[in-house]
């Protein structure tokens, strides 16, 4: 994912809470951009809940809400199945212990519980009978290539076959809205009376407001995918529009330092790319900022633009300390720089007893570098 994605997840929040959403439950890829994204959603009115994700001990989210629908008391909880990449202070829980230990209040306080559940098939199979209290099930996470008539139920008839109580999808990718009309005793029988999937195709008309809204934004889109490529071609700035340096990589920087390159690449800094890689967060942009050079800046570490030819930027090369080398000095300024650049990544959360002159003897040019 990159920046022009993560606008347009921004906007689809944005829509979703001006379509009044009564609830959203967190998905493993919703965390791709970090957890902070999400909490900022939440605080604008998204109403995102999960009974099974924490931070530092404390649930994320609302494990539950509970919505008045024609005098009656709806609880609607959510639970996470699938493992999202790993991020540091995260926790997914065991969704069958959380979902019962939430389940329990909620029987007191609601009149009928739905359960959001973002899992696989097996995997909801496999909790369901520890959520004895749920009335009706909506699925999610669709696995890529299955279709969505085969992945889930969409008739009550269908639904009753395959689990102890209904069980609806969410639908792929916004094309299908399913409607379930519920109702009767509770407790008891499953109280679902009608269930269809509606096929959002032309048959639909379009809803104007929301249409408006729509190709403003793709303009946008097609303005900011401008601007990201001038940013890539040029390395433009986009505030005063003048031409800023570019990175070169380390193999330009080889060039004149040919005697610094067997040191540099028996470090770690060399290698912070492949730290990524081996816990999965090679595309996270919380991460890459500190394991890749120049990322998030004009000409800096994208993987569309190294496919395309542009320098191989991965790690901590010499320009994430020294800057963009396109027109640097000979002078000090341009030595000394990376005594300001240490603390942009070696913060107190991820460096708690940094100290430059201890950490620079480790990586200093004139010494042979340690494990760091």
């Amino acid at each position: 994912m990159g920046i022009v994605e993560m606008y347009r997840s921004r906007f689809l929040a944005r829509t979703m809470v001006d379509m009044g959403y009564g609830a959203v439950a967190v998905g493993e890829r919703d965390l791709n951009y970090g957890i902070r994204e999400l909490k900022a959603d939440r605080e604008a009115g998204l109403p995102l809940i999960c009974a099974n994700l924490y931070e530092g001990g404390t649930r994320i989210f609302p494990p539950y809400v509970i919505r008045k629908v024609h005098g009656a008391k709806v609880g609607i909880m959510a639970l996470l199945g699938e493992k999202p990449r790993e991020l540091a202070g995260i926790e997914l829980r065991d969704p069958a212990v959380e979902g019962r230990s939430v389940l329990a209040k909620m029987r007191r306080e609601c009149d009928s519980v739905i359960l959001l559940a973002h899992m696989e098939r097996a995997k909801l199979l496999e909790i369901l009978p520890a959520l004895s209290g749920v009335d009706v099930v909506i699925r999610g996470h669709v696995l890529e290539g299955e279709k969505t008539r085969e992945s889930c139920t969409d008739t009550l008839l269908v639904a009753r076959e395959n689990f102890p109580l209904p069980v609806f999808c969410a639908g792929d990718r916004g094309r299908n809205l399913g409607l379930v009309t519920i109702t009767g005793a509770l407790g008891g029988a499953p109280p679902v009376v009608e269930s269809r999937l509606i096929h959002l195709d032309r048959s639909i008309p379009d809803d104007r407001a929301t249409a408006e809204r729509l190709a403003a934004y793709r303009n946008e889109e097609a303005l900011k995918q401008k601007k990201v490529q001038l940013s890539k071609s040029l390395a433009k700035d986009e505030t005063t529009g003048r031409l800023v340096e570019r990175y070169l990589g380390m193999d330009i920087c080889g060039r004149c330092h040919a005697d610094l390159m067997p040191r540099f690449v028996a470090s770690a800094h060399f290698r912070a790319f492949e730290t990524l890689r081996e816990h999965g967060a090679e595309a996270r942009p919380e991460c890459l900022a500190c394991h890749a050079t120049g990322y998030g800046r004009p000409a800096g570490y994208d993987p569309a633009a190294e496919k395309e030819g542009a320098p191989n930027l991965q790690g901590v090369q010499c320009e994430a300390c020294h800057g963009p080398g396109t027109m640097h000095e000979r002078g000090g300024p341009y030595v000394t720089s990376a005594r300001r650049s240490c603390p942009v990544c070696h913060t107190s959360k991820w460096s708690p007893d940094f100290d430059f002159d201890t950490y620079w003897k480790r990586v200093s040019h004139r010494l042979r570098p340690d494990s760091l």
